[in-house]
C-alpha cells in the first residue's frame, strides 16, 4: 500500500477546519498538523505545530506539501509564496461531493468545498476558494486567489480577475467580467460588467463610488 503524501494545512481558523474536513474526506493526503501564528494546542483535534518560523524545516521532517487554509486572499497568496519558496508542493483540494466536468483546469492551492460544481472547459485559477454548493458553470475563467463564497452562483462564460470575493447567495448573468480586486456583496445579482478595486452590492449590483 502505497503511504499518502504527508502535508500541513496554514491557518487553524474556521476556514481550516473545514479544509482540514475535505482533506480526510478526499483520502488522498495525510495532515501531519496545522501551522498558525496564533493559534496553539489543537485545530479539529489536528495539532498545531507552530508559526511561519517552522515553514524552512518541514522539509527536513518528511513533509513534502501543504495547502493554505486562510479566507482572505491577500494572506493566502503570501504564505503559499512562502511555502513554495521552501520547497513544497503545493497541494490541490476537492471534496469527494464536488463535481468537476471534463476539461476543467484547477490551479494548484485551491479547494472546492462540499456540493461545489464546476462546468466544462471552466478554468479556476492557484489558490482559489470555491465555497459550499458554489457552481462556475461552463466555460467560466477565475483568477487567482479569488473566493466564490457559498452558494454563489456564475453562468456560463463568465470572467472574474484576481483576488475577488463573490458574496454568499449572489449571482452572476453569463459572460460578464468582473474586474480584480472586486467585492460582492452577500445576495447580489451581477448583470453588467465591474471594473477592477470596486464593491458592488445591489439587486441589480451596483459599483459603489
Amino acid at each position: 500500500m502505497t503511504n499518502k503524501l504527508s502535508i500541513v494545512l496554514y491557518g487553524a481558523g474556521g476556514h481550516g477546519k473545514v479544509v482540514a474536513d475535505a482533506v480526510e474526506r478526499e483520502g488522498r493526503f495525510a495532515i501531519a498538523g496545522f501551522l498558525d501564528d496564533r493559534a496553539t494546542g489543537d485545530c479539529f483535534g489536528i495539532s498545531v505545530l507552530g508559526g511561519r518560523d517552522l515553514i524552512p524545516t518541514l522539509k527536513g521532517k518528511g513533509i513534502d506539501g501543504a495547502i493554505v487554509s486562510i479566507g482572505a486572499g491577500d494572506v493566502r497568496q503570501s504564505v503559499q509564496r512562502r511555502l513554495k519558496e521552501a520547497g513544497l508542493g503545493i497541494v490541490t483540494i476537492c471534496h469527494p461531493s464536488a463535481q468537476v466536468a471534463r476539461g476543467v483546469s484547477i490551479g494548484e492551492g485551491t479547494v472546492l468545498m462540499p456540493g461545489a460544481v464546476v462546468g466544462p472547459d471552466a478554468v479556476v485559477g492557484e489558490g482559489c476558494i470555491i465555497n459550499t454548493s458554489a457552481t462556475v458553470d461552463h466555460d467560466c475563467t477565475i483568477g487567482a486567489f479569488t473566493h466564490i463564497a457559498p452558494g454563489a452562483h456564475l453562468a456560463g462564460g463568465v470572467r472574474i480577475g484576481a483576488h475577488t470575493h463573490i458574496g454568499i447567495g449572489s449571482s452572476v448573468k453569463e459572460e460578464v467580467t468582473i474586474g480584480s480586486n472586486v467585492m460582492i456583496g452577500a445576495g447580489s445579482v451581477v448583470i453588467d460588467h465591474l471594473p477592477d478595486n470596486c464593491t458592488a452590492y445591489g439587486v441589480p449590483a451596483k459599483a459603489q463610488v
